[in-house]
C-alpha cells in the first residue's frame, strides 16, 4: 500500500472567530425569503416556439420576433 503524501496543514484560522452556526442558520434563511420575495415580482416568459426563434436565427422572417426596422435586416427592395 503506498503512504500518503499529502500534506496536512492546521487550519489558520481558529474557529472562535466564526459566527455562531444559529446565526448563520438565521442569516440564510433571511437572504432565503429575500430571494423567494424577489422571485415572485419577476414576470414569467413568454413562451415562443424553438421553431420560430430558429428561424428568426437563420435571417428569415418570423411574425412577432423579427423586427423589420432592424438596420441589419436584409430588404428585398431592389
Amino acid at each position: 500500500m503506498e503512504q500518503d503524501t499529502t500534506e496536512h496543514h492546521p487550519d489558520p484560522q481558529p474557529l472562535e472567530n466564526e459566527p455562531p452556526v444559529s446565526q448563520t442558520e438565521a442569516g440564510y434563511q433571511k437572504i432565503r425569503a429575500e430571494l423567494h420575495e424577489a422571485r415572485k415580482n419577476i414576470p414569467p416568459k413568454n413562451p415562443v416556439d424553438v421553431g420560430k426563434q430558429l428561424a428568426a436565427a437563420r435571417g428569415e422572417y418570423v411574425e412577432d420576433i423579427s423586427d423589420p426596422n432592424d438596420p441589419r435586416w436584409v430588404h428585398n427592395n431592389y
